[in-house]
């Protein structure tokens, strides 16, 4: 049963999150800032660039982490390592007692599990959330998120509110909504709240315990994530990084051993 729990939350970080984010805007791109006006009030849109700005930005990362996972009927902890190239692979062992239970891959093409309870695997096309979820699949959506960075539903109709140094940036469209709030002018970003009210998907981040990790700025070393939505289901997960390392390159292999089942989703 715990290795059960433990495989859905492989699926679940490897899918989840994309049917989440899966409508999701691309913001990792370069942002030229129009100089405003001195003592000119910053608009929504002057802080969406400066947010995009700065993002954490990385080729590399190498991570180890105490993941918590509660869906309701079961609470389940385990270690994980967690690595990506930028653009090319996002790789995650998940160990429990110090032995590996799952473990799993996306690539801008295909994702991969490997369920070694089981002895079984899965390979599929990325097509496959798209054709299960009727969403896009997207390595740079997942990438942003491993990064801590913003991931957009919407840009539409967009309000931002900065008071007492931190700032609040929301939109919305009755597909979507999505809000921000960041600390300033840092513009660490603290918390993450997400809804698709018709597709019933909804996501709640919170970042802490920022540190340098070697980037061009810190990194959330915790988080903690409440999600709702009719693929998943309820989950509470806590990510507590205990090692990060980026933007040095890292060995990803992954490969099936011999009599291993695949499966058929």
């Amino acid at each position: 049963m715990i290795a059960h729990r433990l495989m859905r939350f492989t699926a679940f970080f490897f899918i989840a999150q994309i049917v989440l984010f899966g409508m999701a805007c691309n913001t990792n791109k370069k942002v030229t800032t129009v100089p405003e006006p001195e003592n000119a009030p910053l608009t929504a849109e002057d802080y969406l660039k400066d947010i995009v700005q700065q993002q954490l930005q990385a080729d590399w990362l190498d991570a180890s982490a105490k993941l918590n996972y509660d869906d309701g009927s079961m609470a389940v902890g385990a270690t994980a390592t967690i690595k990506m190239e930028k653009d090319k692979v996002i790789w995650m062992s998940v160990k429990k007692f110090g032995f590996e239970i799952a473990r799993a891959m996306i690539t801008p093409d295909s994702l991969f599990i490997l369920d070694r309870f089981n002895k079984e695997y899965s390979a599929e096309p990325i097509s496959y959330i798209a054709d299960k979820f009727n969403l896009p699949g997207d390595i740079v959506t997942l990438q942003q998120i491993l990064l801590g960075n913003p991931v957009f539903l919407t840009q539409s109709s967009p309000k931002a509110q900065a008071e007492d140094g931190q700032l609040r940036w929301s939109a919305s469209t009755d597909q979507a909504r999505n809000d921000f709030w960041f600390t300033l002018p840092n513009y660490d970003l603290e918390r993450v709240e997400v809804e698709q009210p018709t597709q019933q998907r909804s996501l709640t981040m919170q970042l802490q315990n920022y540190q340098d990790a070697g980037g061009n700025r810190d990194f959330s070393y915790l988080r903690k994530i409440a999600v709702d939505s009719r693929e998943t289901g309820k989950a509470d997960i806590e990510i507590e990084f205990t090692k990060v390392e980026l933007n040095v390159p890292t060995d990803i292999k992954f490969s099936v051993p011999p009599r291993y089942q695949r499966t058929s989703n």
